[in-house]
């Protein structure tokens, strides 16, 4: 038991250490003891870097297997929190149990991890960015992704603002790897979440509106870059909304160079970019009730049945598609569609555009914003419905 400050007593019920290693070479605390002003005063940069680099050194000199601090109690003025454990182990660092008093309510958590986390490497990196008279550059931030390779949450239960609400996290998970450079080349983000809906929000009026008072959120993305055939694709690409709608999407470059990976400045990133070509585009989204929601919150506006408000949506659907359709039949199947998703609720809208020759990327987004017509007549467009 220990109090650390006026009102606050901490008690650990035991730390224990496994497979403990010494490698004299590099466990030298004298050096780091030696770089310390011995008049008190404050270290220079310099200084502080080569302390840092020695304290580096320090941890991979003494090497740990495994460390576990037990069970852990906060006593404060506020209420009592509680940890479970904290583990460590040379491929996590990981918090177990937490109950914690807020202001708003009780935290919960059943575990927060960092993956592959290195504490030699998060010092040679906080080293690296102590570079007197100028602030860090792009590169030495994107160093902290050779410190860890990932991130995990899972089990949170905890309080939405002032409400008696609570927000639900089953899991978020964020991984990457195979670094080129300081950039990961590949990646992967779940989440699994369920959200009170805010009614402060006006963008979300009309789902409160319509009695939706949670949103349940399940998203996962994942994108990876091969260096042989320079493709670089985000598959699968999915986000649910509870009951309301699901969408995917799979996106393809073609053509990206290494050197984009490791371009430290913008022009020669953006010379590095012009190389990527676009390749196909997959979308689809799976109607469970939005289309509902949305011709309910049109017959509300309009005050009119929702039959009628069905009917206006997919005429001004018709009506703005015959503007850009009129020389391109395949715009004309995708309006098509998308009226024919409005109009029979449950369905499955998928479009697929395959591009009809070389299109390089940023020649694509430019001519997106100065002429979309155009731009869309790169592709060949495919769209369907289906129940």
């Amino acid at each position: 038991m220990a109090t650390t400050a006026p009102g606050v007593r901490v008690q650990v019920d035991g730390i224990t250490f496994d497979d403990i290693a010494i490698r004299p070479s590099k466990f030298r605390p004298a050096e780091i003891i030696a770089l310390v002003p011995a008049d008190g005063s404050i270290p220079t940069p310099a200084q502080s870097r080569d302390m840092i680099e020695k304290v580096a050194d320090f941890f991979e000199g003494f090497q740990i297997g495994k460390v576990e601090i037990g069970r852990q109690t906060v006593e404060t003025p506020q209420g009592t929190g509680r940890i479970n454990a904290v583990k460590y182990d040379p491929d996590n660092i990981a918090l177990e149990g937490l109950d914690m008093p807020l202001p708003q309510g009780q935290l919960k958590m059943e575990r927060f991890a960092l993956k592959s986390f290195s504490a030699a490497n998060l010092m040679r990196w906080a080293a690296s960015l102590k570079t007197p008279g100028q602030p860090p550059s792009p590169d030495q931030m994107l160093g902290l992704f050779r410190v860890l390779q990932g991130a995990e949450i899972k089990g949170v239960v905890s309080p939405y603002k002032n409400t008696r609400q609570f927000v639900t996290i089953d899991t978020i998970s964020l991984n990457w790897g195979q670094l080129v450079g300081s950039i990961p080349s590949k990646a992967n983000l779940v989440v699994k979440m369920v959200t009170p809906t805010d009614t402060a929000n006006p963008a979300l009026r009309p789902l409160i509106m319509a009695g939706v008072d949670k949103l349940a959120i399940d998203l996962d993305v994942g994108a990876a870059w091969t260096e042989s055939s320079g493709a670089f694709a985000l598959a699968p690409a999915s986000i649910e909304l509870g009951d309301l709608a699901k969408a995917q999407a799979r996106f393809a470059l073609a053509n990206v160079p290494r050197g984009l990976f490791t371009a430290t400045a913008p022009m020669e990133a953006m010379g590095q970019a012009a190389q990527v070509e676009t390749g196909a585009i997959e979308l689809s989204l799976r109607d469970g009730g939005v289309v509902d929601l949305v011709v309910a919150q049109f017959s509300r506006m309009q005050n009119v049945s929702r039959d009628t408000a069905r009917n206006a949506i997919v005429q001004m659907i018709r009506a703005q598609g015959e503007k850009i359709a009129a020389s391109n039949a395949d715009v004309r199947m995708a309006i098509d569609a998308l009226a024919g998703f409005v109009e029979t609720s449950g369905q499955t809208l998928s479009i697929k555009l395959t591009p009809r020759a070389m299109v390089p990327l940023m020649q694509l987004m430019q001519l997106s914003q100065s002429d979309p017509e155009s731009a869309l007549a790169q592709f060949r467009i495919e769209a369907s419905t289906g129940l």
